[in-house]
């Protein structure tokens, strides 16, 4: 493992911190920067105490249409925390999928329909 800080690889384990569900998370501390970090520095995990588990299954439930306060009721979290952690992920969208190729237009799909109603009219 190297520094996510100065991409040293002088780096030595430096104990452990516990996720809120008790799941350790090693620590590590470069010898170089004296910067200490965890295998989820630089992710959208970084700095959450949340297991990777949570997470996945609110993002899932999003992704397949669940409301935002609907997920969050289920799951046991606020809503506004899984709006966090969706834009925590959307930060890191680039690392994600590899780039279009610049000889090509991109192409969207999309699987849903979503239509705007205004007011009701009466029938003609």
């Amino acid at each position: 493992m190297n520094c996510p800080h100065c991409q040293s690889s002088k780096v030595v384990k430096n104990g452990t911190k516990p996720l809120k569900d008790g799941t350790p998370i090693q620590r590590y501390r470069c010898r170089d920067c004296n910067r200490v970090f965890n295998e989820r520095t630089g992710t959208p995990m970084a700095g959450l105490r949340t297991s990777p588990q949570d997470v996945s299954l609110a993002l899932k439930m999003r992704s397949e249409g669940m409301a935002l306060r609907a997920s969050g009721r289920v799951l046991g979290y606020s809503h506004s925390t899984i709006a966090n952690w969706e834009d925590r992920a959307a930060e890191h969208e680039a690392s994600w999928s590899p780039p279009a190729p610049e000889t090509s237009e991109p192409t969207l799909e999309g699987d849903e329909l979503y239509t705007r109603v205004g007011e009701n009219l009466p029938p003609l």
